[in-house]
């Protein structure tokens, strides 16, 4: 059980596999579009980033979300509507080229970035213009999966002081690139931006074809797994499904950003990574790496899940979440 915000003992039910779709969209679907406000803002003056808000009274902190790879803000309504039962303010923008954002490429299931500094950029703009200047007075958290992780512990070491804890969550700190050498593949994709074959696909990705399926997929859920998955179906704007050589490239100078010792050190925030057992695409060796290099970092090893542990089965989720509300100190216990 965790304490509360004044250390009362509180119950949050999560939503179960059992009947899990019903349940969203009767429960957690109206909850949600009762306290969201969607809207746009451009930092850079280079197009649009879309985003979305949750607004409580009462809330005892402010927690900025960033998603993963070929995710979307979309993809996250269970975690958001937890972090809400448990007393907080939500952020969440669909990250650059993604989703509702703007694309640099008129393929919508290409992931493509110029400079991987636009993230920190757009994260930077969410986090202290919009979030923090709406609540002045809560503190600021930051979570991030996968791709987000990884920005999320980019931004840590870039803007030190601006969130008071962080939840990374199979975070890319080194994306795994297939079985070739990681210096190799960054080499490849340098190559062929100079090339000027920048935002043509990575050798193996492609467009989004439809055809992934619950066994193939980083889910151990195939409940939370499939209610998502139909969205994505139905959306074009969720489909983007494969990286450019130009993303390729800068997320390999984002992780040799990140795992840089100087770097390491500049991190104020207290930090949990979540690491998945069962992991197929980020480098679990350069996670124990950052976390050996940031004093203020914890791992969590999580036994079973796949990548993605927030569409874990019901144990797994419960534990997950008991650890980021502990984590964060001002949350409601799980049943």
């Amino acid at each position: 059980m965790v304490k509360g915000r004044k250390g009362q003992r509180i119950r949050m039910e999560i939503i179960s596999e059992m009947g899990y779709r019903d349940r969203m969209e009767k429960e957690a679907v109206p909850f949600l579009k009762e306290h969201r406000y969607c809207g746009f803002f451009a930092p850079d003056g280079q197009g649009e980033i879309y985003y979305e808000r949750y607004r409580q009274e009462k809330a005892g902190g402010t927690v900025v979300m960033v998603h993963g790879f070929s995710e979307s803000a979309e993809k996250y309504a269970e975690m958001i509507y937890y972090f809400l039962q448990a007393g907080y303010q939500v952020y969440i923008m669909d990250v650059r080229g993604h989703g509702r954002s703007v694309r640099s490429r008129e393929d919508l299931s290409m992931v493509h970035i110029d400079r991987y500094e636009r993230y920190l950029s757009d994260l930077e703009y969410l986090a202290a213009e919009i979030a923090a200047k709406e609540n002045p007075a809560l503190p600021l958290y930051l979570y991030g999966h996968s791709m987000g992780g990884g920005i999320a512990a980019a931004f840590l070491e870039k803007s030190p002081g601006t969130f008071r804890k962080a939840v990374l969550s199979s975070p890319m700190i080194r994306p795994l690139t297939g079985g070739i050498p990681f210096g190799v593949a960054y080499g490849i994709a340098d190559m062929q931006c100079r090339l000027g074959k920048g935002g043509c696909y990575v050798v193996g990705h492609h467009a989004f074809a439809g055809d992934e399926t619950f066994e193939s997929s980083a889910s151990v859920s195939a409940e939370r797994y499939e209610y998502y998955a139909r969205k994505r179906q139905s959306e074009e704007k969720f489909q983007t499904n494969g990286a450019s050589y130009s993303w390729l490239r800068e997320a390999a100078r984002m992780s040799k950003y990140i795992l840089k010792e100087v770097n390491c050190r500049k991190i104020t925030a207290e930090v949990l990574l979540f690491q998945a057992e069962r992991e197929e695409y980020v480098d679990k060796k350069a996670q124990e790496k950052f976390v050996s290099r940031v004093e203020s970092a914890r791992l969590v090893p999580m036994a079973g899940t796949k990548h993605e542990i927030y569409m874990s089965d019901d144990g797994h989720v419960v534990q997950y979440l008991d650890e980021i509300l502990k984590f964060f100190g001002e949350g409601k216990a799980l049943q």
